[in-house]
């Protein structure tokens, strides 16, 4: 378990253990958080801690922030953030994975632990949303402005130049930056005969950043046949985006394999309101009408 670490005061753990922020609960801390703004906040880097202390409770959030505070301190002498993007993220990039040895998990990608922030800082292996959210916490630290990309099937990071279009990183394989001919051919794994557009290429916001790694999280319990950390892996999407219907159908269909057909029916009712003409209603509606009635009250 990560270890608690004595931090200047104003760097993000101190500031984090100065002020009491996270509270314990992620819903609370999440509804007291600016989440639907793009960049590399400490909201992302506290949110992603926060989850993974739903697998390990005695997690120290602010020595995760410290970890992160310990990456960047052998690059802060270097002025990266007046020097061109270019060389910032040749420096970033030299660091995380030559010097550090962070990489992509190629031979367990399923692995939940690739999901959770201190798993990936101890390790130093995990999939391309978590090690972006390593790149992007060092590189706000430097100074050097990165955004996320919730890239189709591959999440990527974003170094905007002063002039000319973005540098794309790549975080899963060794931070390369890619060009256009590569990112096209990366979408069309995802999306067969898509053409790159801009629009693939948008910042994401906290919140969609802590979603997706949320999804990862469920998927990966699920594939490994355990449904309760699924289902809390669930909940927290549905808190995060509470009005998008595949969630709440996600958690429904959990919580019905899990034997609580009450939260199944709430939320697959809920479902069936919000997305009326899905291709995967008359499924919908064969599951409820197979759930057991609920209990009476004693």
């Amino acid at each position: 378990m990560t270890s608690r670490k004595a931090t200047a005061p104003g760097s993000p753990a101190g500031v984090l253990r100065s002020s009491g922020v996270p509270p314990v609960q992620f819903d609370t801390w999440m509804r007291a958080s600016e989440l639907d703004v793009t960049g590399s906040g400490p909201a992302l880097e506290i949110g992603a801690a926060l989850i993974a202390r739903d697998a390990h409770p005695d997690l120290d959030v602010a020595a995760v922030l410290a970890q992160l505070d310990a990456l960047a301190a052998p690059l802060q002498a270097h002025n990266l953030h007046v020097q061109s993007t270019e060389d910032a993220v040749r420096a970033i990039v030299a660091h995380l994975y030559e010097v550090t040895g962070f990489a992509g998990n190629t031979t367990d990608y399923g692995d939940p632990r690739n999901s959770y922030l201190d798993d990936v800082l101890s390790r130093r292996r995990g999939i391309p949303i978590t090690l972006a959210i390593v790149v992007l916490g060092v590189a706000r630290r430097l100074g050097v402005p990165a955004r996320g990309v919730s890239f189709p099937g591959h999440f990527l990071v974003r170094f905007d130049r002063r002039a000319g279009g973005p540098l794309i990183v790549d975080p899963f394989r060794a931070g390369r930056t890619l060009s256009v001919e590569e990112l096209t051919q990366l979408l069309r794994r995802s999306v067969p005969q898509a053409r790159l557009q801009l629009r693939h290429l948008e910042p994401a916001s906290t919140r969609a950043i802590l979603t997706r790694v949320l999804v990862n999280l469920k998927n990966a319990h699920t594939a490994r046949g355990d449904l309760p950390s699924a289902l809390l892996a669930a909940t927290r999407i549905t808190a995060l985006v509470p009005r998008e219907a595949w969630a709440l159908r996600d958690r429904g269909m959990l919580q019905a394999q899990l034997g609580a057909p009450d939260g199944a029916r709430a939320d697959l009712a809920r479902y069936l309101e919000l997305s009326p003409n899905a291709d995967d209603t008359a499924k919908i509606r064969e599951l409820l009408a197979r759930l057991p009635n609920a209990r009476p009250a004693n």
